[in-house]
């Protein structure tokens, strides 16, 4: 293993411990890791809570993380060590974005190993906290646009639209000149997203919903629609989108199986994908990737900033946990391990 000069390291950490899905994070002093070859030991400065982290933790997530295991999925922070491998002694001392391994510990904790790979610098102009949610949110949006590039779409739509995530859609899909629905439950996250140049807003806690939707997708030709809701939401756009539609679902928020009419499949020709980020990044090549996070730095140091709340320390995370999911709208909470 190597340090950075002259750096001690602890050999004890504070980290949050989920030991049964569904039940309350603990937090527990534990040994802090150490890097192996191909490996990086980083020290965490912030991490994001994504409704990712509350379906992981309530046992809704595929993954092959065993029990217990630290919970979290990205963060930003400092590489403190490093494998003795060239290009993992490469990044120590810098400030990166990452992403916990897929079968490892994760962000909520003081420090974190994770492969080389799974570690972005940040530039000079993207201050930590913004660079923490560097990779869920910014690249999702980067792929959504992707697929709707490859796929011809005219216009495309998206549910839970004025979340972290559905925000950042509409500013990139603004730029990209690409047509949106978004689609909210609230008034006033209509007002939201209009304020911040939405063209397309439909509330669907509004009587005429369905009607709306089914006129909107009709004149704009709305041939892709992304769900991160599923439940009766899939079922609504599945009867609103026209045939030979996509609907991709990439969230439960609903907590409910996703609904569709088997004639929508059948005599429409409609189809229903699942996108997973994780899965999506292992299809693209290198160089993609590299100018994809390049592009990502970039918006997050000037118009595509994060909204953020709140910054929380280890200790309060169950509080605000499902408090995030309720008030997605207002920003986002970090955790702050040495807070």
């Amino acid at each position: 293993m190597k340090t950075i000069a002259n750096l001690k390291m602890p050999d004890k950490m504070k980290a949050l411990v989920l030991s049964e899905f569904g039940k309350p994070l603990i937090l527990q002093q534990v040994a802090v890791p150490k890097p192996e070859r191909g490996q990086i030991l980083i020290k965490i400065d912030s991490s994001p809570i994504n409704p990712s982290d509350n379906s992981f933790i309530r046992g809704m997530y595929q993954t092959k993380k065993v029990l217990p295991v630290i919970a979290g999925f990205e963060a930003s922070g400092t590489v403190v060590a490093s494998g003795s491998d060239l290009m993992s002694k490469r990044l120590l001392g810098k400030r990166v974005a990452c992403l916990a391994p897929t079968d490892g510990n994760g962000t909520w904790a003081e420090y974190m190993v994770t492969g080389k790979n799974s570690a972005i610098p940040l530039k000079k102009d993207v201050d930590t906290e913004q660079g923490s949610m560097l990779l869920v949110n910014p690249l999702s949006v980067m792929a959504m646009v992707d697929i709707a590039k490859k796929g011809k779409h005219k216009a495309i739509a998206n549910t839970a639209a004025a979340s972290a995530l559905g925000q950042m859609l509409n500013t990139v899909c603004l730029d990209k000149k690409i047509s949106l629905v978004n689609i909210v439950r609230r008034e006033d996250q209509v007002e939201l997203l209009k304020s911040q140049g939405a063209k397309y807003v439909v509330n669907s806690s509004a009587n005429d919903f369905k009607h709306e939707l089914t006129d909107i997708f009709s004149r704009l030709g709305v041939s892709l629609a992304f769900d991160a809701i599923a439940g009766p939401m899939t079922f609504d756009l599945s009867e609103a989108l026209p045939a030979e539609s996509e609907i991709m679902i990439y969230g439960g928020l609903s907590e409910l199986p996703a609904y569709i009419h088997p004639g929508k499949l059948i005599f429409e020709r409609k189809k229903v994908s699942g996108f997973w980020l994780s899965e999506w990044i292992t299809h693209q090549p290198v160089l993609k990737l590299l100018y994809i996070f390049h592009k990502i730095q970039k918006y997050i140091s000037t118009s595509h900033r994060t909204k953020i709340r709140e910054r929380v320390a280890l200790v309060d995370v169950n509080d605000r946990l499902y408090h995030y999911l309720e008030h997605m709208t207002a920003g986002k909470i970090l955790v702050k391990p040495f807070e």
